[in-house]
């Protein structure tokens, strides 16, 4: 019995590698919410004013949580926004949630410390995500930073639900490639 068990655990481990070698197209999904009350986060499209077309909005002195999904699974070895290492929490484990759902990973993002950003203006948050086996991926959220009591601008646009992301990796490099972006 006991080699039964680990003989599936293996074989788990051994799955999970040979996705992350041969899959070449995946997607990721990106989720943004306030921690406190799970205050959604708003976006609004900004045409060719600025480098991308769609600003997410953010409030200063705010904590959000953010959470990753890959599908398929895959594990994600670091994180980092901005330069700064974050921890990585593992949301669902179980390989027939995976199968299904993808991995799926949060951290905590904080807005502390963050200028407020002038009309016009826009700032760009840099978040890298390290896969197994070294491969990397960029992605890039322009946003606007309001006041906190300045809910009214903040609010105003369309929930964003998610940043759904399509990918390639293409097996002879070691980063990935958005193909496409989509605000939901």
């Amino acid at each position: 019995m006991c080699f039964k068990v680990y003989y599936i655990c293996f074989l788990q481990v051994v799955h999970t590698k040979i996705i992350m070698i041969h899959v070449n197209n995946f997607k990721v999904i990106l989720r943004m919410c306030g921690l406190e009350d799970a205050i959604p986060v708003h976006f609004k499209p900004d045409g060719g004013r600025f480098q991308k077309t769609n600003t997410v909005k953010l409030i200063k002195d705010t904590d959000y949580s953010v959470s990753f999904n890959t599908k398929p699974a895959m594990n994600i070895a670091k994180l980092m926004i901005n330069g700064e290492l974050h921890r990585l929490e593992l949301v669902n484990g179980k390989s027939n949630d995976e199968v299904s759902n993808g991995r799926t990973y949060k951290t905590l993002f904080t807005t502390k410390g963050f200028e407020l950003t002038k009309s016009g203006k826009r700032r760009e948050i840099l978040i890298v995500i390290e896969l197994e086996n070294g491969v990397y991926m960029r992605v890039t959220l322009q946003c606007k930073v309001y006041a906190p009591g300045d809910k009214s601008h903040a609010q105003w646009g369309d929930k964003l639900s998610m940043i759904d992301m399509d990918c390639s990796l293409d097996p002879a490099h070691n980063y990935v490639t958005i193909l496409k972006e989509k605000y939901l």
